[in-house]
């Protein structure tokens, strides 16, 4: 009676080897799979370079010349706004206008006026470009989402003059300052509930907003808020203007004669907010 059983664990055995060896095989099978896959995903082709002048619309008739203007021009044509990252590379491929924008914020406008392509100025400052082109240029100007290896970079001539360069965007790094208002000012008199201050310098009743206390301002002095808001200048209780930001960060606006200002922000924003005046 031993036998049989003897023979039954010599068949488990093969059959348990055989397991074990058909394992073996599928697991190194998985594993040259994965390592194909992985190969497959290093090599990727990358994406190819896309014109997202594209599906912008264009305004014919005109150009952005080089203090910001909507400028009527009959052989011109511009495009509309199109998104821009100044950490990528841009090439236009003909001679062009490019102007650089934050939000409405008008920066600087740049000629590229011989041939192309050429790589486009990076400008951190900037959230949008408009491309503006004559109408011999109109069948060939692209804006390409890269650096076509054709290009050359340093061609642009800045014809808009110091005086009219816009500031655009904060930008943060380096930036250093005092925080006229933040979350240490919420209570107290520093901060209104429940008001707002509308455009012809009225408090009017708004759930949904909150007003600062009076806060001193030189129109000397560059400040950044973090925030969309209104902005109310005053000269002393005279009220003068009401400006409303709504690309944030940014400069406050310099508004002459004024020495305080109230900030009128939705609660949404309350823990956002913060009025930097820099060093």
């Amino acid at each position: 009676m031993e036998e049989p059983e003897s023979v039954e664990t010599e068949t488990e055995a093969e059959e348990t080897s055989d397991n074990d060896s058909s394992e073996n095989r599928e697991t190194e099978s998985g594993d040259e799979e994965t390592a194909e896959e992985a190969e497959t995903e290093t090599t990727k082709e990358p994406a190819e370079p896309v014109n997202i002048m594209a599906d912008i619309e264009l305004v014919e008739g005109h150009w952005i010349n080089y203090s910001g203007e909507d400028d009527a021009r009959a052989h011109m044509t511009r495009t509309n706004p199109i998104e821009y990252n100044s950490g990528q590379d841009y090439t236009v491929t003909t001679a062009s206008y490019v102007s650089y924008f934050y939000g409405n914020e008008f920066i600087k406008t740049n000629n590229y006026g011989h041939d192309g392509p050429h790589i486009i100025e990076s400008v951190p400052e900037a959230d949008r470009v408009i491309v503006s082109f004559s109408e011999s240029e109109k069948d060939t100007v692209q804006l390409i989402n890269e650096a076509s290896e054709d290009a050359s970079a340093g061609n642009e001539v800045n014809t808009t003059p110091d005086e009219l360069i816009g500031r655009g965007q904060p930008v943060e790094e380096g930036m250093t300052g005092t925080i006229m208002f933040g979350q240490d000012f919420l209570t107290g008199d520093d901060v209104f509930t429940g008001e707002r201050i509308d455009d012809e310098g009225n408090f009017v009743d708004d759930e949904s907003y909150y007003v600062t206390g009076a806060l001193a301002y030189k129109p000397s002095e560059d400040y950044v808020i973090t925030a969309p808001s209104y902005i109310s200048y005053y000269t002393g209780r005279r009220f003068i203007e009401t400006v409303e930001i709504t690309a944030v960060p940014a400069y406050l606006p310099e508004v002459k004669g004024a020495n305080y200002i109230n900030i009128s922000f939705h609660d949404d924003y309350l823990f956002d907010l913060n009025i930097i005046e820099l060093e």
